[in-house]
C-alpha cells in the first residue's frame, strides 16, 4: 500500500524576489503568516500554540506610542501632516526591514520542509532526528515571522490613529499652511533604542497567551 504523505493545508510559499523588495509597512502586513498558518506547522513541529494577535499588537502600539508622543504638532495642517508621515515610516523602517528579513527566511525554511514532508515518509521522518530539529527550528522561525508582524500592525495601527486624529485637527481649525506651526521632531534615538529593545523581546517570547 502506497502511503499518501500529508502536507500543510496552511502551508507558506517562499517569495519571488520582486516581493522581496517591498521593504515598506504595508508589504509586512500582507506578507505576515496567519496565525492558522503558525499554529498548524508549530503542532506539526511539537511546539507550542504562538501567542494571540492582540497580545503582540499591543506591545508594539505601546512602544512606538513614545515615538509618536515626541512630536509637538499645535495647529496641524495637510502639508505637516504628510511630512509626519513620511517621518513616522522613517522611524519605523528598521523594523520593518529586520521583520522582511525573519519573514523571508521563515518562508523559505518552512518550503524547503514541506517539500521533504512530500518525498518521505511518517516513519523516515520519526527516525530522522536532524529532520525533527531543523522542523522545530522552523517552527521557532515562522513563530518570529508571525511576532514581528504583529508588531508592526499594532505599530503602524498607532500610527495611523494619530495621523487620523491630526488631520481631523487640521480641518477643525481651518489654518492657513503659512500660518501653521510645523512639526517639531524631537532627538528620537532613546525612544527608538526602547523600542528595538521591546521589538526583540516580542519575538522572543514565545508563551502562549
Amino acid at each position: 500500500m502506497i502511503e499518501t504523505v500529508p502536507t500543510l493545508e496552511t502551508s507558506v510559499r517562499r517569495l519571488g524576489r520582486e516581493r522581496q523588495q517591498e521593504k515598506t509597512v504595508e508589504a509586512v502586513i500582507e506578507l505576515a503568516p496567519t496565525y492558522a498558518t503558525v499554529a498548524a506547522f508549530l503542532k506539526e513541529a511539537g511546539l507550542s500554540a504562538p501567542r494571540r494577535a492582540a497580545g503582540i499588537q499591543k506591545e508594539g502600539r505601546l512602544a512606538f506610542q513614545a515615538v509618536i508622543e515626541d512630536y509637538d504638532l499645535t495647529g496641524p495642517s495637510d502639508v505637516d501632516i504628510e511630512e509626519l508621515e513620511i517621518w513616522l515610516r522613517s522611524d519605523l523602517q528598521e523594523i520593518v526591514d529586520k521583520a522582511l528579513e525573519i519573514m523571508i527566511a521563515g518562508r523559505d525554511e518552512v518550503f524547503q520542509i514541506e517539500q521533504i514532508m512530500l518525498q518521505t515518509s511518517i516513519e523516515q521522518r520519526l527516525e530522522d532526528k536532524i529532520f525533527r530539529e531543523r522542523r522545530q527550528a522552523a517552527g521557532h522561525l515562522l513563530n518570529q515571522s508571525w511576532s514581528a508582524g504583529q508588531w508592526v500592525v499594532g505599530a503602524w495601527g498607532a500610527c495611523t490613529r494619530a495621523l487620523d486624529k491630526w488631520r481631523k485637527e487640521a480641518i477643525e481649525t481651518h489654518r492657513n499652511v503659512e500660518n501653521s506651526p510645523h512639526a517639531v521632531k524631537r532627538g528620537l534615538s532613546e525612544q527608538k533604542v526602547v523600542m528595538l529593545s521591546a521589538w526583540k523581546k516580542a519575538l522572543s517570547s514565545g508563551r502562549a497567551e
